[in-house]
């Protein structure tokens, strides 16, 4: 929750904010006293711009505040899959139940027999397909 403690008090989010605001005028008066009026007006306005942050942090959804669309997720999931290495994708082909296990370990065996004959043939194996190629 948005709660903080503090010798066994919690405080809301509310009254965080107001803690926070009374501090802070508190300090804006002693820099315009003390220091002078630009001090006090950077001061401020670094405070409001805490408070702003504080506050989007404290209350913006997860996906929102990452600014992600449920769409644009799905896109970002299908392109790490596009982009896997053939046995992690062949992995996710057997757990969804695409293959039997008796595809799956022959597909796996055929795999590992091209990643063997590629490393002696000093070939790179990064562009290794699952499927044989008609």
């Amino acid at each position: 929750m948005a709660s903080g403690t503090s010798g066994g008090r919690e405080y809301s989010l509310v009254e965080l904010f107001a803690i926070k605001f009374v501090l802070a005028d508190v300090l804006i008066i002693a820099l315009l006293l003390l220091a002078g009026p630009v001090y006090a007006l950077l001061a401020t306005a670094l405070i409001v711009l805490g408070g702003l942050l504080l506050w989007h942090f404290a209350t913006g959804d997860r996906d929102e505040s990452r600014g992600v669309e449920p769409e644009r997720a799905s896109e970002a999931v299908e392109s790490a899959a596009a982009n896997a290495d053939p046995v992690t994708t062949l992995q996710e082909r057997y757990a969804a139940g695409e293959l039997s296990e008796a595809e799956f370990e022959a597909r796996l065996d055929r795999l590992i027999e091209s990643n063997e004959r590629a490393n002696s043939a000093s070939v790179d194996t990064d562009d290794l397909s699952l499927e044989r190629r008609r």
